[in-house]
C-alpha cells in the first residue's frame, strides 16, 4: 500500500499508481481538512476527523507514506491505529528541515531517494522509481544508423531555473536542435494553494515519446534523481542534466547522458555521439514493482 497526499491539485500520479497495480490513498479526508492543516487550524480538529488511512481488516502489512504534506502528528496517528503494521516514510523530495526528522515516531522507518540525504541523516536509501504501466512498450535504441537528435524537451515548474533553461535552450538551438520548454510558473499565494493547473503525467509521457532529448535541471545537483532521467532511460532518449548523482547510477553512460558542469565534451560532440543501448536488467531495476520489493528485502 502507498499513501500519497496529492489532494491540492488534480492527482497527476494517481492513475499511474493504479495502473501499475499499487493502491494510492490520501492522508487527509478532504481538501478542507488539508487547508485546515496548512493554515494551522488542524490542531483543533480531532485526528479521526482530520486523517484517513488503512481501514479495519486491510490485509496489507506495510504502509508506505510519501513525505508530501505528511506531519509527525499524522505518523503518530497512523502508527497508533496500525500497531501491527510496518510503517515506512519515504522522502520523494530533499529533506528541508532536519529538525523535523527528530519528531518522527521511533517505530517509523525513514527512507529517502537521495544518497546525499541518506549519508547526511542516516536514512535508508531506495532509488527513484518509474511506473510499470508506462514502461510497457518502452524499448532500446534501434540498431539503425544513428541520426542527430533534432528535438529537446523540458516540462516542469520554474523553481528559479527558468533563466538557466533558456540559456541551455539557446545553446542547443545554435547546434540545430528545436527546443520546447514548458515551464509552469510558481503558484501565487502558495501557502494556501489547493489546486494548480499542471500537465497530467500521462500527457508528459506522450510528449517524452515524441522528443529526442530530455532536459533535466535541478536547483540542487546532488539531490536524488528526478523522474526525467528515468524517462530518458526507459524511452531511450538522450539526457542533458546537471545531476551529479547520476554519475553514480548504474545506467550512467556518457554516450547517452551529458552532465552539465562535469562533462569535458561540448554539447555538439555529445549530440553527435551514437547512443548506446542499456541492459534491460539494469533498466528494470527502477520499476515501481521492483522498488517495492527492495523494501521487503530490507526487513
Amino acid at each position: 500500500m502507498i499513501i500519497y497526499c496529492d489532494v491540492r491539485r488534480k492527482p497527476i500520479f494517481r492513475e499511474a499508481f493504479r495502473d501499475s497495480g499499487v493502491v494510492q490513498k490520501n492522508h487527509y479526508r478532504s481538501k478542507a481538512m488539508l487547508l485546515a492543516v496548512k493554515i494551522r487550524l488542524g490542531e483543533r480538529i480531532p485526528s479521526f476527523l482530520l486523517f484517513c488511512g488503512p481501514k479495519a481488516g486491510d490485509k496489507d502489512n506495510t504502509i508506505i507514506v510519501f513525505d508530501s504534506f505528511t506531519t509527525p502528528r499524522y505518523l503518530y496517528w497512523l502508527c497508533n491505529n496500525n500497531p501491527a503494521k510496518r510503517v515506512i516514510l519515504w522522502f520523494w523530495n530533499p529533506v528541508r528541515d532536519p529538525g523535523w526528522l527528530k519528531r518522527i515516531p521511533s517505530s517509523v522507518e525513514v527512507w529517502t531517494y537521495s544518497r546525499k540525504d541518506s549519508a547526511a541523516y542516516g536514512l535508508k536509501y531506495n532509488t527513484q522509481f518509474f511506473f510499470d504501466c508506462y514502461a510497457k512498450g518502452a524499448g532500446q535504441f534501434s540498431g539503425k544508423e544513428y541520426s542527430f537528435p533534432r528535438t529537446a524537451l523540458f516540462i516542469g515548474r520554474d523553481k528559479g531555473r527558468k533563466e538557466v533553461l533558456h540559456t541551455l535552450a539557446d545553446t542547443l538551438e545554435r547546434a540545430g536542435v528545436d527546443v520546447k520548454l514548458e515551464i509552469v510558473p510558481e503558484p501565487k499565494r502558495k501557502p494556501r494553494v489547493l489546486h494548480e493547473e499542471l500537465i497530467a503525467y500521462q500527457e508528459i509521457i506522450e510528449r517524452v515519446k515524441g522528443t529526442d532529448i530530455i532536459l533535466d535541471y535541478s536547483t540542487d545537483p546532488d539531490a536524488g534523481l528526478s523522474l526525467r532521467p528515468l524517462e530518458a532511460l526507459f524511452y531511450q532518449k538522450k539526457l542533458i542534466t546537471n545531476s551529479r548523482e547520476i554519475l553514480q547510477a548504474d545506467f550512467y553512460e556518457p554516450a547517452n547522458i551529458y552532465v552539465l558542469g562535469e562533462d569535458d565534451r561540448t554539447i555538439e560532440e555529445f549530440l553527435a555521439c551514437p547512443a548506446v543501448p542499456t541492459d534491460p536488467a539494469v533498466r528494470d531495476r527502477y520499476l515501481l514493482s521492483n522498488w517495492l520489493k527492495r523494501f521487503e528485502m530490507d526487513r
